[in-house]
C-alpha cells in the first residue's frame, strides 16, 4: 500500500524521481566482460548513473528458459535504466545458453554448470570494474532468478559470490515436481539444462540453488505471482530450506495476479531498490510519490451532478527536532479522530539521514517508543529491518534511508498516541519523528500533533510540517508552548516565537506572544494558550505543505511544545 502522499523532512516536494540522481543515464555500447571457458566472448550492456561514481553494482539477469532470452529484452532494460537512475551502475550480461541455444562463438553445450559459471565471472567482473565501488549485486528474472540465487549461494565472498540479490520468478529445487499447471514445461526445461532424466533426482539437486545453501547465503528477495508460470512450490521449497538452515537476511514476497519475471518489475521496484541499497549501505533511493487521484463515477445517461469537492485531512506530520534523555526526549504526540474504523500509519524516527541534508549534529540511533493514552506501548522498534515489520515498511513506500532509523506500522483506533524518539545508549543529538496516513481516504484522521522536545537556536530550533490534502481549505491552529508546560518540567522555553512556512519557503505568518494579534479568533477555538508569553497562529489555508518553526525570541535554549490542531476536521475538537 502506497501513501496518500509522501512529505520530505524540510517541507519541499519533488517530481517523482529517485533523490540525486538526474540526466542521462543511457546505456554505453556493449563491452566484453569476460571468456568463457571454450572461449565464448561475454558481453555486457552498461547503464551508469549520473554524477561522479564508484558506485555499487548490480547485473540484470535475463531469462528465457536457460536456452534463450535477451539482455536487451525491454523488460530488462528498463530495469536497468531504474537502477542506473536509482544511483547503482547496472549491467546487462550475456551468458552461454542451452540448446537449442547458442551465443556467437560458443562452442561447449551452456548446459549446467556453464550458465552458473559464466554468472561468477560477471560478479568477478563488475567487482573489480573501475567505475563500481567493490560491491556487486544482482536482479535476475526467470533463469536469471534461478542464477541469482546460485551465485548468492556459491563462490568466494568478495570475489564471485554477490553480496545481495533480487530473484524474480526463480527456479530454486529442479527436483521437486509437485503438482502445477505448468510442471511438464518446467521438467522438460530443467532436465534440458541439467541433461539428465527427471528420475535423476541427485543430478537434479546438485545443479538447484535450494540445495547447495549454506547459512552464509548472501541476502536474497525472492517473488513471484499467484498465477506465475514458474511453479508456486519453487518459492515455497526456497524458503523452506532458508528456514531449514536459520537463514534471516532474506525476504519473500507472493504478488497477486500471473506475471511472470521483469513484467512485475514496476511493481516491486521500490522495494527491491530499497532492498539492493540497504544491504549495500547506500541511501536507499525512495520516489516521491504522486497525489492518489480521486476516482470519478462512470457515465451515465442521466444530468451528472455537480462534482462535490474532496474533503481535506492532515496526510502527514513531522517534526524535526533535538532528541536527548530525561524530560528532553522527542515526544511526537498525535490524534486520531473524531471516529471511524481503525487508520493505517507508519511512524518513523529519522536520525542519521539528516547529515545527507546539511544536519551536522543529527542523531545517529534513533530508537522509537508508540504509547497509547493510558500509557500502554503499543510497539516498539530500533533499526526498522529487525523490528518484524520490514516487507510492510518496503510495501508503504516509506522506507528510512538509514538501516539504524526505527518505524513502525500500525492500525490504530481513534485517539490519542505518542511517539517516544530516543538515542541509543543515552546518545543526544538532532532527530526527526514523522506520522504518515497510508489510507488517507478512510476515517479516522490525523487531527493533531504536539511535539515536546529541547530547543536550541541554529540546528536545534524545532520544525514541524505537514501536508494538507483534498480539495477544500483547512483551518489550523500552530501553538508554540513553554511557560505553561507543566510544574517540575526542568528547563521551560521562556519566550517562544512561530513561524509559518509554505511550500516555496514563503513565510506567510509568524507570531510572538498570541494574544497580540488574534485574541479573539484563538479564545473562541478553547485552545487559548494560558500564558501571554506563548505563541499562536490560526491560518486557513488551501491543500500543501506547510512548516513551523518554533525558537526562543532571545535565542534562550529550553523544552518546548509545538502543536497542530486540525479544526476544520474536528466534530468534536479532542484537546490533549
Amino acid at each position: 500500500m502506497r501513501p496518500f502522499l509522501l512529505f520530505c523532512a524540510f517541507c519541499i516536494a519533488a517530481p517523482l524521481s529517485f533523490a540525486g540522481r538526474s540526466g542521462d543515464n543511457s546505456p554505453t555500447a556493449s563491452e566484453v566482460y569476460a571468456f568463457a571457458s571454450d572461449g565464448t566472448p561475454l558481453q555486457w550492456t552498461v547503464y551508469t548513473p549520473s554524477g561522479t561514481g564508484p558506485w555499487p553494482a548490480v547485473l540484470v539477469i535475463h531469462g528465457g528458459r536457460f536456452v534463450g532470452g535477451d539482455p536487451e529484452d525491454a523488460g530488462v532494460a528498463g530495469c536497468a535504466q531504474d537502477l542506473a537512475d536509482a544511483g547503482f551502475i547496472a549491467f546487462t550480461i550475456d551468458y552461454r545458453l542451452a540448446p537449442p541455444g547458442s551465443l556467437p562463438g560458443q562452442t561447449s553445450s551452456g548446459r549446467f554448470p556453464d550458465q552458473y559459471d559464466d554468472v561468477h565471472l560477471a560478479v568477478r567482473a563488475a567487482r573489480n570494474d573501475a567505475r563500481g565501488n567493490g560491491q556487486v549485486g544482482s536482479v535476475g528474472g526467470s533463469a536469471g532468478g534461478t542464477h541469482t540465487a546460485w551465485v548468492a549461494a556459491t563462490g568466494t565472498p568478495g570475489d564471485d559470490r554477490l553480496d545481495v540479490g533480487v530473484s524474480l520468478s526463480g527456479a530454486y529445487d529442479f527436483s521437486d515436481f509437485s503438482p502445477d499447471p505448468n510442471l511438464e514445461t518446467f521438467i522438460d526445461t530443467v532436465t534440458n539444462y541439467v541433461d539428465v532424466e527427471q528420475t535423476d533426482t541427485a543430478a537434479l539437486q546438485a545443479a538447484s540453488p535450494a540445495w547447495v545453501l549454506n547459512s552464509s547465503v548472501a541476502p536474497l528477495y525472492l517473488i513471484d505471482t499467484r498465477g506465475d508460470s514458474m511453479p508456486g512450490a519453487q518459492l515455497d521449497n526456497m524458503i523452506s530450506h532458508l528456514d531449514g538452515l536459520g537463514v534471516t537476511n532474506y525476504q519473500s514476497k507472493r504478488l497477486a495476479g500471473n506475471l511472470h519475471s521483469f513484467a512485475y518489475w514496476a511493481t516491486i521496484k521500490t522495494g527491491a531498490l530499497a532492498f539492493l541499497a540497504t544491504h549495500f549501505g547506500v541511501p536507499v533511493p525512495t520516489p516521491t510519490p504522486t497525489a492518489t487521484p480521486t476516482p470519478t463515477a462512470s457515465p451515465t445517461p442521466t444530468a451528472t451532478p455537480s462534482p462535490t469537492a474532496t474533503p481535506n485531512s492532515l496526510l502527514n506530520l513531522s517534526t524535526r527536532g533535538r532528541a536527548a534523555t530525561g524530560d528532553s526526549v522527542l515526544i511526537g504526540g498525535f490524534i486520531l479522530g473524531p471516529n471511524g474504523g481503525s487508520k493505517e500509519v507508519v511512524v518513523r524516527a529519522i536520525g542519521p539521514s539528516l547529515a545527507a541534508v546539511g544536519v551536522a549534529s543529527a542523531l545517529l540511533d534513533p530508537s522509537l517508543q508508540l504509547v497509547n493514552s493510558t500509557g500502554q506501548i503499543v510497539a516498539a522498534n530500533d533499526d526498522w529491518m529487525t523490528g518484524g515489520q520490514a516487507q510492510e515498511i518496503i510495501d508503504s513506500n516509506l522506507v528510512p534511508n538509514d538501516s539504524r532509523e526505527s518505524a513502525i506500522v500500525a492500525a490504530l483506533a481513534p485517539g490519542a498516541y505518542t511517539a517516544i524518539v530516543t538515542g541509543i545508549d543515552s546518545a543526544q543529538n538532532i532527530a526527526l519523528v514523522e506520522v504518515y496516513e497510508l489510507d488517507a481516504a478512510h476515517s479516522p484522521q490525523l487531527l493533531n500533533i504536539s511535539t515536546r522536545g529541547s530547543i536550541d537556536s541554529g540546528e536545534g530550533v524545532m520544525i514541524a510540517g505537514t501536508i494538507i490534502g483534498g480539495d477544500l481549505p483547512e483551518t489550523l491552529l500552530f501553538r508554540g508552548l513553554g511557560p505553561s508546560l507543566p510544574a517540575g518540567l526542568s528547563n521551560p522555553m521562556p519566550n517562544p516565537r512561530l513561524q509559518l512556512i509554505d511550500g516555496q519557503g514563503t513565510t506567510i505568518s509568524a507570531n510572538d506572544n498570541w494574544s497580540d494579534t488574534q485574541a479573539s479568533e484563538i479564545g473562541l477555538t478553547g485552545l487559548a494558550p494560558t500564558d501571554a508569553l506563548e505563541s499562536a497562529v490560526l491560518i486557513t489555508l488551501p491543500a500543501g505543505n506547510y512548516t513551523a518553526l518554533m525558537s526562543d525570541l532571545e535565542g534562550e535554549s529550553g523544552i518546548g511544545l509545538l502543536e497542530i490542531y486540525n479544526l476544520t476536521s474536528s466534530q468534536t475538537l479532542i484537546r490533549r
